[in-house]
């Protein structure tokens, strides 16, 4: 550990972040803490490290308490108030507003959804004040197609707080907008009550990008089927594709991962263009210093998505080291991607996405190693035959079995690490996600793949664009039918609750002490079990009380209830 200097500091960072986010203490004193934990750090020479270490903690401390202190006099959380008010907002949109379709009842409807940076406010009846704070906007149906990001609006609607779940373990939508900086929703009864403000009537590059690449992704394909539209999703992060009930799916099945401009997409696309640069014997330093800037601009024009963000982050510290010559460290890499990430927004840590990439991440590190060693032991041949007497067909086999036994251990490693988490998030347990990743994964490698060579080929080559372009299209054809294999599978996948703290950490002290098997060292061993031991006593005495009450749980259905009645015991209710 001493050798990974960059994820003792972001741990200690995150562990900031967290004890802030349950402790409201005074931003003054706050401060006041970090700045003498880092004079004494300064000072006293042989604590250097430990004051290092707690300085780090202060300042994340700090952050997190920054981000969500109430300080400027004007916030819209003073003006508005806590109970619904009908006005107007004057400010910029944060991003191009986008399209989500619902199914009810066999019925469409559409919504638009965008956030807007207010800078006035005005409510019903009184004077416009000069505001600060970010909204997220709801209009039935579309709002203009040529409203972009960046541009000022006047929008005129109900702005209340937005409300929690409706039941315990249901989304939480007031939080989940809390953690992105937002705590007002404004509810707008028809695109009528749009006025831009605007006079630039020129797109911005990334909405211009986005236009041009789907055109481009869709020459020669005879319709604008579900296939394409995932396509756009996948490899330009195009939001409206993945409403109504296209998702599921890929939700059951533990393959929606793809269509996040996540890790996946930029190492892929990182590693085509090393390939292509290296083909020329161009450098690696030139190489490395050309390919960073090409996968930022690719997160710029999709969107600047946060796990886009996150993944390009990580992959330009493992490429510049790469193009340095310097000794690569993932975990030390996943560090650094986190403390650089968190610095600029602690409340990352808490979402979904954050956690799930860098858990997944740091599975394959720790994990990846161990289960590849196992696998080599299980693979190896008999160590008395000599190679000219095995068979010419175990010969063949020798490199399919070990792309697909690597395939697996990958995908095992991953799908382990984030066992909990899908069942917190989601509710779902995805055993068939291990074999429907095994399929799904390298399809959709194929068709960003393909997707790319098509952009490459742009208005150039359009004829062999063509030609990618339907590559394409199979690909996401047989990864949908996949997907959707996967998902109906009924042992595949399940609902499940939500596991709490304790079930947390017993399950991981488990996972990492069997595969770094600590449980095997007489030094650990027995220190690990008797904490194990502990936890699962507090576990059971925080359980066994839910085993003898009755919950009834009422859901409002619009129009009506649903009332879910769970007696003691595990037999159907």
């Amino acid at each position: 550990m001493i050798h990974l200097p960059l994820l003792l500091a972001a741990i200690a960072y995150a562990a900031g972040v967290v004890a802030a986010n349950y402790l409201a203490l005074p931003l003054g004193l706050c401060l006041a803490v970090a700045f003498v934990l880092i004079g004494a750090g300064v000072i006293i020479a042989a604590k250097r490290e430990l004051f290092i270490g707690l300085s780090i903690l202060a300042l994340g401390f700090c952050n997190q308490r920054l981000q969500t202190t109430l300080l400027a006099p004007h916030d819209l959380r003073v003006l508005a108030g806590t109970k619904p008010v009908y006005g107007t907002l004057t400010g910029t949109l944060v991003e191009t507003p986008y399209q989500k379709f619902y199914e009810h009842r066999q019925e469409v409807s559409w919504r638009t959804l965008a956030v807007m940076d207010v800078a006035r406010f005005e409510e019903d009846g009184k004077p416009s004040r000069a505001s600060l704070g970010r909204v997220a906007i709801s209009t039935p149906g579309v709002a203009g197609t040529n409203y972009y990001g960046g541009e000022q609006f006047f929008v005129s609607g109900v702005l209340s707080v937005p409300t929690g779940p409706l039941a315990e373990d249901l989304f939480d939508y007031k939080g989940y907008l809390e953690r992105n900086g937002i705590y007002y929703q404004l509810q707008v009864k028809s695109p009528a009550d749009w006025k831009c403000g605007s006079t630039n009537t020129i797109p911005p590059y990334a909405d211009r990008f986005l236009s041009w690449a789907q055109r481009t992704l869709a020459r020669g394909l005879p319709e604008e089927d579900e296939a394409l539209q995932l396509l756009w999703a996948m490899t330009l992060g195009w939001k409206t594709a993945l409403s109504g009930e296209v998702p599921e799916p890929f939700m059951r099945s533990g393959t929606m991962h793809v269509f996040a401009i996540s890790g996946l997409h930029i190492a892929l696309i990182a590693g085509l263009l090393v390939a292509l640069f290296r083909v020329f014997k161009i450098p690696r330093g030139i190489c490395a210093w050309v390919v960073v800037p090409l996968i930022w601009f690719y997160t710029i024009v999709t969107g600047f998505q946060a796990s886009a963000v996150r993944s390009t982050i990580m992959m330009t510290i493992i490429i510049v080291g790469w193009g340095l010559k310097r000794p690569s460290n993932l975990l030390n890499s996943l560090g650094a991607a986190a403390l650089i990430i968190l610095l600029y927004d602690p409340q990352q840590l808490f979402q979904a996405s954050f956690q799930l990439s860098f858990f997944v991440v740091l599975s394959l590190a720790l994990f990846v190693p161990v289960l590849d060693a196992l696998k080599e032991r299980l693979l190896a041949p008999d160590p008395y035959l000599p190679a000219e007497l095995r068979p010419n067909w175990r010969k063949r086999l020798d490199k399919p079995i070990h792309y697909v036994t690597a395939s697996f251990v990958t995908s095992l490693a991953a799908w382990l690490g984030s066992i909990p988490l899908v069942a917190y998030y989601f509710h779902l347990f995805t055993s068939v996600s291990l074999l429907a990743n095994l399929v799904v994964v390298p399809l959709s490698s194929g068709a960003l793949a393909s997707n790319m060579a098509s952009l490459m080929c742009g208005d150039w080559l359009p004829d062999q664009g063509e030609m990618f372009n339907h590559a394409a299209w199979a690909f996401m054809k047989a990864m949908v039918w996949m997907s959707e294999w996967a998902a109906h599978w009924s042992p595949g996948s399940f609902h499940i609750p939500a596991p709490g703290f304790m079930g947390f950490l017993i399950y991981y002290m488990i996972l990492i002490g069997v595969m770094l098997r600590w449980f095997q060292n007489a030094r650990f061993k027995l220190p690990l079990l008797a904490t194990l031991a502990f936890l699962c006593l507090i576990w059971a005495a925080l359980k066994l009380p839910e085993f003898s009450n009755t919950k009834v749980t009422s859901l409002p259905m619009g129009g009506g209830d649903a009332i879910f009645v769970d007696n003691p015991g595990h037999r159907d209710d």
